[in-house]
């Protein structure tokens, strides 16, 4: 399923409330959105996404958590991003 989720081309979420996703990492190689996805453990209403998107230097991969109702998530300023 992820590997599917990682072919699609799909912006990086930003910060701010016009989506739901809580939590995203963003990886130069595929291989490592793969292997986080893999130890990502979903709560209730919770699902993984993501998706392949670019910048000035190349190629990048997103994972992250989309929630039901970002306002039962929690504290819309507590959304985390990482890039590795």
């Amino acid at each position: 399923m992820i590997a599917s989720i990682l072919n699609e081309s799909r912006s990086l979420p930003v910060n701010n409330a016009s989506h739901k996703v809580v939590l995203w990492h963003v990886f130069r190689a595929a291989s490592g959105a793969v292997e986080y996805a893999e130890g990502i453990k979903l709560g209730e209403g919770q699902s993984i996404v993501g998706g392949m998107d670019s910048d000035s230097i190349g190629n990048l991969w997103w994972v992250g958590v989309e929630v039901e109702e970002v306002s039962r998530w929690g504290n819309l300023a507590a959304v985390n991003k990482h890039a590795e």
